[in-house]
C-alpha cells in the first residue's frame, strides 16, 4: 500500500465533507465531480463523491457515502484517517495503476498530516 494522504479530522470533516490536499487529485478539472470507490480495512467498498469547486484556491472534497463511513466507523474530531493506493506489480516488477483506494482510521501521527 502506498500512503498518499493523512488527515486529523475536524468538525467540517465530520459534519459536512472532508477537504483533501490539492496535490492529491492533480489534473482533475475545477468545477467537476466524480464518484470514487474506496475500500475500508474490513474490505467494504464505499462510494464517495469527489468534487473540485471552481476557483483557483479551491481544494477537492469528499462527500456522499463519506457521512455513512463517518457514522459506521464512529469517527470523531481528532481521529486520524489515512488514504492509500493499493497497487500491484506486473510481471516485470512495474507498478500497475491503482485498483483500490483504501481508507482507514490510524493512530499514526506522521508529519504529513493536514
Amino acid at each position: 500500500m502506498e500512503k498518499i494522504f493523512t488527515k486529523k479530522l475536524n468538525n467540517i470533516d465530520i459534519e459536512r465533507r472532508i477537504v483533501l490536499s490539492e496535490n492529491l487529485i492533480k489534473g482533475f478539472p475545477r468545477g467537476h465531480e466524480a464518484y470514487l470507490k474506496f475500500k475500508d480495512e474490513d474490505g467494504k467498498v464505499w462510494t464517495f463523491r469527489c468534487r473540485v469547486p471552481p476557483g483557483k484556491s479551491s481544494r477537492p472534497a469528499l462527500s456522499g457515502d463519506w457521512f455513512l463511513f463517518v457514522r459506521s466507523k464512529q469517527l470523531k474530531v481528532g481521529d486520524v484517517i489515512e488514504i492509500a493506493l493499493d497497487r500491484e506489480k506486473d510481471r516485470t516488477g512495474r507498478l500497475k495503476p491503482a485498483r483500490w483506494v483504501s481508507i482507514s482510521r490510524t493512530t499514526n501521527l506522521d508529519d504529513g498530516i493536514l
